[in-house]
């Protein structure tokens, strides 16, 4: 390895030739505007320094390159491993002054044209820099460099050059630089360190180390130069048109995935890597467990790697795009997976796609497997599990899948995989408010049950325009509202955004009904279209509080349950906690309640009443649930003037007051509910 400090006139060779070109696997022109206006605003610095006395240098960055001889017996060739940005930037700048002065000052348009292109050769090595053909780069700096018209592509380096053109023309016009000493300073003033690798080096190491800190490579792109360096010159066209460029076509970098939202190329890496070694590794570390595989790899069997990916990429965006997935049942079933954001499952189905491309599943059963994990991730939706446990579950899922009893093998293996029972859907629906998050797998579960209930009827109702979410009781209480919910409106209006007070209509519906009453709101929705709001509200209650979003609650839940049914398998244990108690007995005096939050605040007051220091032996033993004041969620104030938190699940409800039950003395046959 040689490491120099070159001036740019160095660097394309004095006027001599030279020809730089970037390996198929760089990545497309990225700079935008800020980079071009940093660069200029650079250049504008050195040369606001320069005279013939002080001539200040400027270092641009590094240059990483491999000497790849000689061609046409006297042009030096060189693959540009790093720097590939600057220096197109910089010839673009260049070029751009040269149009400028081609009439005004033809020697210096020459002196320009000697360091842009070898005079006296044609094709690819006419041009001293020869980008990547991505999104049309190559086309446009050959045109461009030709003082031609580029044509209409995608690529950023016309942009550039516009910017450079318009930007250097006002400097000129309003005589604020001289074009022979920005020349100058441009050539001159500015330098780079020129790092010329022999083939025997490993040159992604180095590319490695430049590439550490503060630079915005993609994991993406650390692969695709990994593999630029990895392959030899004379394989590295044919891998790139057969296999690599096809997957960049179709995984772009620049759309996202999920709520991870990497680039789509990094995130099927990682999905790749996760279906290969059943981990999914964190998302900065897709290229080094890439680089490790393939540093075990011989160049044959790296290029069969780049093969196989390719054929996982085709199966990677029709999970992405379902449009492009031709089973029919398989498309549906994909895009309702989607909606559910439930790319987390996708290692699972590279497995699945690939047993179907081997002959050993049909696209049906497939169709027929997702519905089993929609079911389980509907549920675990609604019951606001954490998502961190299926990252680690999927990867190594189809490692209990039979593929010839795939449907009923994938059940037996979910149902393990701590599958939401009946009972704890039940209950999170009680508690969970569901509105502010996620509300397109919302609006997914509730139409699943409109379209449920429409069985029989032929055909079911899709809303004329797109559905959104109406809140029953509204998110803004009228007076009328306020006095129909009377004491209870503070406990009534915790249930806003559970499922018991939430439907569908269209957004004309939902702006004409706003914030009226639930007398004008019942006439609508029992004439509604949906029949998840006819069949409820047409012979429905004729108040609506807490009770009556609870009662709604638990009718979509039994819904929800036999929609989306849980394995046989699945433990259906009879949970206390998850059902609402009516009463609740204390020392024996016996009071109604309604939910699980009255259980804690009137365990609360009979405890305050029997110690004798409540701060000593129950706040100080519980200082999270207590306060002197209100508290951000949901709070109940006790006639001792404490603050008892309820934001609770029912589980830790019934854990909290018999906490308190304890540290008052009370005997446990002395706390009775009954249901």
């Amino acid at each position: 390895m040689k490491a120099d400090s070159l001036k740019i006139a160095k660097v394309f060779s004095t006027g001599g030739d030279i020809h730089y070109a970037l390996p198929h696997f760089q990545r497309e022109y990225a700079w935008k505007r800020e980079n071009w206006e940093t660069l200029l605003d650079d250049v504008l610095g050195v040369y606001g320094l320069y005279s013939e006395q002080t001539q200040p240098e400027h270092f641009l960055g590094t240059l990483v390159v491999i000497n790849d001889g000689v061609q046409h017996g006297t042009i030096p060739v060189f693959r540009l491993v790093d720097g590939q940005q600057r220096l197109t930037t910089i010839s673009l700048m260049l070029s751009a002054l040269g149009r400028l002065v081609k009439e005004s000052h033809p020697s210096l348009y020459k002196k320009i044209q000697k360091l842009l292109v070898n005079e006296d050769e044609e094709g690819h090595l006419y041009y001293k820099v020869l980008p990547t053909s991505k999104y049309g780069d190559r086309l446009s700096y050959q045109a461009i460099i030709s003082g031609e018209s580029p044509p209409a592509v995608e690529s950023l380096i016309p942009k550039a050059f516009e910017y450079f053109f318009k930007e250097l023309n006002k400097l000129l016009e309003k005589d604020q630089i001289d074009p022979e000493q920005f020349f100058i300073v441009l050539t001159t003033c500015l330098q780079a360190v020129f790092i010329d690798l022999d083939n025997n080096e490993r040159p992604y190491e180095i590319f490695e180390s430049l590439n550490f800190k503060g630079k915005t490579l993609t994991q993406a792109d650390l692969v695709r130069n990994y593999i630029a360096m990895k392959l030899p010159s004379n394989n590295q066209a044919y891998v790139f048109d057969e296999y690599w460029s096809p997957i960049e076509e179709m995984l772009q970098e620049k759309r996202t995935v999920g709520k991870s939202r990497l680039g789509e190329l990094t995130a099927f890496l990682r999905h790749y890597m996760a279906y290969l070694y059943g981990v999914l590794v964190n998302e900065e570390h897709v290229y080094s467990r890439f680089r490790d595989r393939g540093q075990q790899q011989s160049i044959e069997e790296f290029i069969e790697e780049i093969k196989t990916l390719k054929r996982f990429a085709v199966y990677y965006d029709r999970m992405l795009r379902p449009t492009n997935e031709p089973d029919q049942s398989l498309r549906l079933q994909l895009n309702r997976l989607n909606i559910l954001e439930s790319a987390t499952a996708y290692p699972f189905l590279l497995f699945a796609y690939e047993a179907i491309d081997e002959g050993r599943l049909s696209p049906q059963e497939l169709a027929e497997g997702l519905k089993v994990i929609e079911a389980y991730m509907v549920r675990r939706y609604l019951a606001k599990e954490q998502v961190g446990y299926i990252n680690r579950m999927f990867p190594t899922l189809f490692r209990e899948v039979d593929t010839s009893d795939f449907v009923d093998s994938l059940r037996r293996g979910i149902a393990t995989k701590n599958y939401p029972s009946d009972e704890r859907v039940r209950q999170a629906l009680q508690v969970n408010g569901l509105y502010k998050r996620d509300r397109e797998k919302l609006v997914l579960v509730l139409e699943t049950i409109n379209r449920y209930l429409s069985q029989g009827s032929g055909g079911y109702t899709v809303l004329d325009g797109k559905a959104t979410l109406e809140h029953i009781m509204p998110q803004t209480l009228s007076e009328e509202w306020q006095r129909d919910l009377g004491l209870d409106l503070t406990d009534d209006y915790e249930l806003l955004h559970t499922l018991g007070n939430l439907t569908l209509v269209t957004q004309d519906w939902n702006s004409a009904m706003s914030n009226a009453s639930y007398s004008r709101k019942k006439a609508l929705l029992g004439k509604h279209a949906l029949e998840l709001n006819r069949q409820y509200f047409a012979d429905g209650p004729e108040r609506w509080n807490g009770q009556e979003i609870l009662e709604r609650g638990d009718y979509l839940s039994d819904l929800v349950i036999k929609i989306w049914p849980a394995p046989s398998m699945v433990t259906q244990e009879r949970v206390v906690w998850s059902e609402r108690p009516q009463t609740i007995t204390i020392l024996g005096e016996t009071h109604k309640i309604r939910t699980w939050r009255d259980v804690v605040q009137i365990t609360a007051e009979a405890v305050a009443v029997i110690v004798s220091d409540f701060e000593a032996d129950i706040v100080s033993q519980l200082p999270t649930y207590f306060g002197r004041n209100e508290m951000v969620r949901a709070s109940r104030e006790l006639t001792n003037g404490w603050w008892i938190y309820v934001h609770l699940s029912g589980r830790d409800c019934q854990k909290l007051a018999m906490r308190m039950i304890e540290l008052a003395g009370i005997p446990e046959d002395e706390f009775k509910l009954t249901w």
